[in-house]
């Protein structure tokens, strides 16, 4: 099968930092592609050099065989390669037939916008897709899933040959995904190639045709999806196998650092018992709506306890908010840190700092941006986060290096029990091993770390204890040497097949 796209010895630096260095990438006819790497890798790089966005600093770029001078966008539009990004390019304002249109509506006699061919023409193009969405609609009135229809409608009305889709599912549900996957085959059928960017490597293998993995801006390999196992995958993506990405060492476990005694919260979770001890790792499982979150806020503060007991170091705690908890020298990663942990509009170092602010004051409370700066410096060193500028805003962060930020902010109070819900979701499988390396070094120095997570590999792979819920109960209690995910998955389900 010919290559519709070569990219040869690709190099791109930004300020004097070299980005992509001879990277090699190549597209098929009729082909579904995966690139997948860790954050940072240059995945994103590689596709806005192809899109035009980005002008590569030497290599050479062929379609058909033939070098392209991709200089801007617009050149890349000629050559029939679209880009649909996470963030949708749509205005929500106007409706779907005005976004597969825009900036190209077709007119009356007299200059006006002819609504009626418009819309004509806009149902034919979804038509082709196989869907059927109202393009009267305004765009904000429609789904996610159907707005990620309308910019697929968007690129192959233009004589789409190339599209290149990120994340494509990322705001999507199960079945949502399945219906965007039946229409990507159906394009790749009907002779559009496809190239699919994706931290998700389940939906890689169920896709693509192959598979190029990039590391630190250069080129792994590429191979067959029906060729590689998703073990051999991730060793390419981080350059380690993946029994090596958690962390374990042996620990020495310490006094019981929080208890808590037949805690019962707003109907949701009842009775539970739980204990964590310095230098241990607690992991509670369950399936979604086990009631995780809600145990995990109590415990933390964020909503009252219905009654029942918390004990921290040994002594009785009335949390009425989760200043009491920092004040005791808990912190918590938050299940959405986009929604409940971030600052979004301040910067890094303010993120970092906040918590500890009162740290680096003097004892007539004027801060000391010195010893600010040094801590701050001390724990982005020592946790390996990425970024610019201390001043640039922490939005702009990968979401693994938003989430070592995070971890940063609660280390730099010198808590003593670290709560982590969901502390992976979302980033790539190269982050989740500094931050599994990173729980268990904080085990090392006595912490205790309380994790609920959702991942049965995680749990598996990093807990010294786990908690089972199921139903809003803890309903089996087991060692790292006991578990298995049979095991684990029998008390997730238990209080269902009991109903």
């Amino acid at each position: 099968m010919a290559n519709i796209l070569s990219a040869k010895k690709i190099c791109k630096s930004f300020n004097g930092v070299q980005v992509l260095k001879d990277v090699e990438f190549d597209l098929r006819e009729n082909e579904i592609h995966g690139l997948v790497g860790e954050n940072g890798a240059g995945k994103s790089t590689l596709m806005k050099i192809i899109a035009g966005d980005y002008k590569l600093d030497s290599g050479e770029l062929r379609i058909d065989g033939q070098i392209a001078k991709l200089r801007n966008p617009t050149d890349s539009l000629n050559y029939g390669i679209r880009i649909i990004y996470q963030e949708f390019n749509l205005v929500k304002t106007l409706s779907v037939a005005e976004n597969i249109f825009i900036g190209e509506y077709p007119r009356t006699s007299v200059g006006l916008i002819d609504r009626k061919k418009m819309e004509s023409e806009a149902r034919k193009v979804l038509d082709q897709l196989g869907q059927e969405i109202d393009v009267t609609k305004c765009v904000r009135d429609i789904s996610v899933a159907q707005q990620q229809i309308v910019e697929i409608a968007k690129a192959v009305r233009k004589n789409c040959r190339i599209l290149i889709m990120d994340e494509p599912t990322a705001a999507l549900n199960d079945q949502e995904t399945v219906k965007l996957f039946e229409l990507i085959r159906r394009m790749r059928d009907n002779g559009t190639s496809i190239i699919i960017i994706s931290h998700r490597l389940s939906e890689q293998f169920e896709l693509t045709d192959r598979i190029t993995v990039l590391r630190g801006g250069e080129t792994v390999g590429t191979v067959n999806t029906n060729e590689v196992s998703n073990d051999e995958l991730i060793r390419m993506m981080v350059g380690r196998k993946l029994d090596e990405m958690y962390a374990h060492a042996d620990r020495q476990l310490g006094d019981v650092l929080l208890e808590a005694k037949n805690l019962c919260v707003n109907d949701q979770v009842r009775d539970i018992n739980l204990t964590v001890r310095k230098g241990e790792v607690v992991s509670v499982y369950g399936l979604m709506g086990a009631g995780q979150t809600a145990l995990a806020d109590a415990l933390f503060g964020s909503v009252r306890a219905k009654s029942g007991q918390i004990f921290f170091k040994g002594k009785p705690l009335r949390l009425k908010s989760p200043v009491d908890s920092v004040k005791n020298g808990m912190g918590y990663i938050t299940e959405d840190r986009k929604a409940d942990g971030l600052l979004g509009n301040l910067s890094v170092l303010e993120n970092v700092s906040i918590v500890s602010i009162g740290r680096y004051a003097n004892p007539a409370g004027i801060l000391s941006r010195k010893k600010e700066q040094t801590s701050f410096d001390h724990w982005v060193q020592r946790l390996n986060v990425k970024f610019g500028s201390k001043s640039q805003k922490i939005v702009s962060l990968s979401g693994g290096n938003q989430q070592k930020a995070l971890i940063a902010r609660w280390l730099s109070n010198d808590v003593d029990l670290l709560i982590m819900n969901l502390p992976t979701r979302g980033i790539d499988v190269g982050a989740k091993a500094e931050i599994y390396s990173l729980i268990d070094l904080l085990c090392k120095e006595g912490k205790g770390v309380l994790v609920f997570s959702l991942e049965m590999p995680e749990i598996l792979g990093i807990s010294d204890r786990i908690y089972v819920m199921c139903n809003g109960e803890i309903t089996g209690e087991v060692t790292a040497a006991e578990a298995n995910q049979e095991l684990l998955l029998k008390y997730a389900v238990s209080k269902y097949l009991h109903e």
